[in-house]
């Protein structure tokens, strides 16, 4: 039996619908930016607005193109690693169904099926830190990680509070099906370097290939 047919079987697609995968199913679905603060979010608004403006001022020699806009901004914060109150989703199930099945982490996985409203125009600068419902965000490429991997963001409205939408949807990834479920994904073309292009993409083709190749060595 194909594993990845079966995962796609439980899939509901809609014109809301987006998709988050995790390694691990006991991670909460909480923006980087508020992880680590459990107090009212109001208290550190300004500090937020402050790293937003700060990005801006140091990272305007390197950027061959402008964001246009702050949620755009943050994007870019994003796919550079700098906590933000957006949160990586994608519009492709298989894409998530990859994080998911991580075979480095031993706990289940998780493919979070989520309904946000969207928006694809620009969202005004006014407003948006005072937000009182999550959106997902659909940007412009910017960058090609945003591209190869299908992104999109949700925009929390209380960033350090697991988002959850209406009618979500938890497709538990059972552990022993991960290495499977990579090599399948794998001949579909959904891989690292194909979600990360570049050297770095290669290189984690080689460690998932190591790390299936010594796991299969180890059954015999």
């Amino acid at each position: 039996m194909k594993l990845v047919p079966e995962f796609l079987k439980q899939i509901e697609r809609g014109p809301t619908t987006i998709f988050r995968g995790h390694a691990d199913s006991s991670w909460k679905a909480v923006p980087s930016i508020g992880r680590n603060f459990s107090k009212d979010w109001a208290t550190v608004l300004d500090k937020e607005k402050a790293i937003l403006q700060e990005f801006k001022n140091r990272s305007i020699a390197f950027l061959q193109v402008t964001p246009k806009t702050d949620i755009d901004w943050l994007c870019l914060m994003q796919h550079h690693g700098c906590p933000t109150r957006l949160l990586d989703y994608t519009l492709n199930p298989l894409i998530a169904l990859f994080f998911a099945s991580d075979p480095t982490v031993d706990n289940d996985g998780e493919v979070i099926v989520a309904k946000y409203k969207r928006s694809e125009v620009s969202v005004p600068d006014n407003g948006l830190f005072e937000i009182k419902d999550a959106f997902a965000y659909h940007p412009p490429h910017i960058t090609n990680r945003i591209s190869g991997q299908s992104g999109c963001f949700v925009c929390s409205a209380k960033p350090n509070s697991p988002l959850r939408s209406a009618g979500q949807k938890e497709i538990t990834i059972p552990s022993k099906n991960k290495v499977r479920i990579r090599k399948e994904l794998s001949i579909l073309g959904i891989s690292y370097s194909s979600i990360f292009p570049g050297l770095d993409g290669i290189c984690e083709d080689l460690r998932d290939t190591i790390v299936s190749d010594l796991e299969l060595e180890d059954l015999f």
